[in-house]
């Protein structure tokens, strides 16, 4: 499947939008067709040139985003096609529970 991306390719250029090659999704993946997206500050670290992955090859910033789910891979069971998404492809501390309750402002340190 062929999808237009907003690609880094080196630091402090701009981005480009590119035309980019993509698998049918598989296991946990999901497919969106994505309606909005925005590129975060952690983004912007990246064309600072102060990314944690390598900047020496091509990368698809942009982990916010809204849109419909277009195909699931065969692992996934909470979504499926048609449904009405907004991701954040976040990393989070499995300790800090309080941080997703409606109640808690604060996540305590983890140990």
């Amino acid at each position: 499947m062929e999808i237009n991306a907003a690609v880094f390719r080196k630091v402090h250029e701009p981005l480009t939008i590119e035309t980019a090659d993509i698998d049918k999704p598989w296991g946990r993946e999901v497919l969106v067709r994505t309606a909005a997206t925005g590129v975060c500050h952690s983004d912007l670290h990246v064309v600072d040139g102060h990314g944690r992955f390598p900047l020496d090859r091509p990368i698809v910033l942009g982990h916010e985003g809204a849109g419909v789910v277009e195909a699931v891979g065969g692992e996934v069971t909470t979504v499926k096609p048609g449904d009405h998404i907004v991701a954040c492809l976040s990393g989070f501390a499995a300790a800090a529970r309080n941080a997703f309750r409606a109640t808690q402002t604060y996540a305590p340190a983890a140990s």
